[in-house]
């Protein structure tokens, strides 16, 4: 796929432009997915201001990529699984149709203060960087989801991991078993311990605000969820390889903030697990002791997610991160409540609330904030062995519950969010702007987010 921006449309092609009222992504989304062929894009004479066309020619250039996104399942063939950065770009099919977006010079508002012509040539360069960094970055996203578990286990992600910072340029630490045991991070072991593999927190660091405060992102990574001990049915199984979709998110919404050097101070951590049976897997009853000192008695080993993002959060903090912010595939109840088109979101501070759904707005993914309450936080307080359990048996409210569970580690004073995404994680039937598979949510409202806050 070829995008390229002119001021001027070209003889004799076709020309395309968005309906009265039709949301820019939904119908960049839907070119993208026909790859009809080439194409202009009118954009010249839809009166838009200087921002309002800047902005969607930014995000119209994402949508196209959305849209043309498809996983290319043939280049698995021989493909090594320690190269997978290395192969990222072929791993995904954009098809070859070029678009130009025709942006014009005065347009429909030549008489109004903004005009067009103030953009210079470079700073369309820029937009279109942009754009392109977003729709990439979200389609290695999806490809990372996308892949079967036994082509990404967690030592192919820290891999990749690994290989992505070496090409910013920053720094990047990995926490294998010894590391995490002297660190006494039970939540990610516990979960990890009926697979032969490795657990791993994987953490990357950007200074783009020297003497500014840290902004943490933490992702669940369970490279496959079998649900442990107490296994899933298959149709619960199905789709368990997409169970690392929060922290491919996470990575990959740093990775388009690094590029587009935005001006703060970002940690990213990566909690990486398998949770699958072994005569070694953790079992219903047993007492973990956390990162944070605090015991937790695992009543259901299918409430995984929990546990290794809670050790992460404590990291965050004990690295100093004034704002933590978590994205995990972790409840089916938040799914049942919104849904597959809204993620759950959990935030302890109002501002920050206000600011999140602004960026919300502006990048067209849906949010829905759930309660965070007292009453919550007691239906884990039963445990007789523990302070506390990693579950409410029989008392609903699951996706309030987990996000209680994961608040009992946060720090008074820590801004944070945390989002609980399985719904639109995934694209489970093709629609007309995206195919099945993972989906990159929540990537372009964190950039929008950080970018502005």
């Amino acid at each position: 796929m070829r995008i390229q921006i002119t001021r001027s449309p070209i003889p004799e092609s076709r020309n395309l432009r968005p309906e009265h009222g039709e949301s820019l992504f939904s119908f960049f989304r839907k070119l993208g997915k026909k790859g009809e062929g080439d194409c202009q894009i009118r954009l010249d004479q839809l009166g838009f201001t200087t921002e309002e066309l800047t902005q969607a020619v930014e995000h119209g250039v994402c949508g196209l990529y959305d849209g043309a996104y498809r996983f290319h399942k043939k280049a698995l063939k021989g493909m090594d699984r320690k190269e997978i950065y290395e192969n990222r770009d072929g791993l995904a099919d954009y098809g070859d149709t070029c678009y130009t977006i025709v942006v014009g010079n005065n347009g429909a508002i030549e008489e109004r203060e903004d005009s067009y012509t103030e953009i210079s040539d470079e700073t369309w360069k820029q937009i279109l960087f942009r754009g392109e960094n977003m729709g990439k970055c979200r389609g290695y996203a999806r490809t990372l989801g996308n892949l079967p578990n036994n082509y990404l286990h967690t030592e192919e992600l820290v891999l990749y991991a690994e290989n992505l910072a070496e090409n910013l340029g920053i720094f990047c630490q990995t926490l294998r078993n010894r590391e995490l045991e002297e660190l006494n991070c039970g939540g990610l072991l516990a979960v990890n311990q009926g697979s032969s593999r490795e657990a791993a927190m994987v953490i990357l660091q950007y200074e783009g605000l020297p003497g500014g405060e840290r902004i943490a992102l933490v992702g669940k990574g369970l490279m496959f969820d079998s649900g442990g001990y107490h296994l899933k049915s298959m149709e619960g199984m199905t789709g368990m390889k997409f169970d690392m979709c929060g922290a491919a998110g996470v990575l990959e919404a740093f990775e388009i903030l690094v590029r587009n050097k935005v001006k703060k101070n970002l940690m990213v951590i990566l909690t990486l697990a398998e949770n699958v049976i072994s005569s070694d897997a953790v079992k219903m009853g047993d007492v973990i002791t956390t990162f944070a000192g605090k015991t937790v008695e695992i009543y259901n080993t299918d409430a995984e997610g929990r546990l290794v993002l809670c050790d992460g959060i404590t990291y965050a903090q004990q690295q100093k991160s004034a704002f933590v912010l978590d994205m995990a595939t972790l409840t089916n109840s938040s799914h049942a409540a919104l849904g597959d088109s809204f993620t759950g979101l959990f935030v302890n501070d109002e501002d920050l609330l206000n600011h999140w759904l602004e960026a919300a707005k502006e990048s067209e993914e849906k949010f829905w904030r759930l309660p965070l309450d007292s009453s919550y936080h007691k239906l884990l307080e039963w445990s007789s062995v523990a302070d506390f359990a990693n579950y409410a048996p029989g008392k609903g409210a699951g996706a309030s519950v987990a996000a209680c569970f994961l608040e009992k580690f946060v720090n008074p004073g820590t801004r944070w969010i945390h989002l609980d995404m399985v719904g639109p994680s995934v694209i489970r039937s093709e629609t007309e702007e995206m195919r099945e598979g993972a989906s990159g949510t929540g990537i372009i409202t964190i950039v929008k987010f950080l970018e502005k806050q």
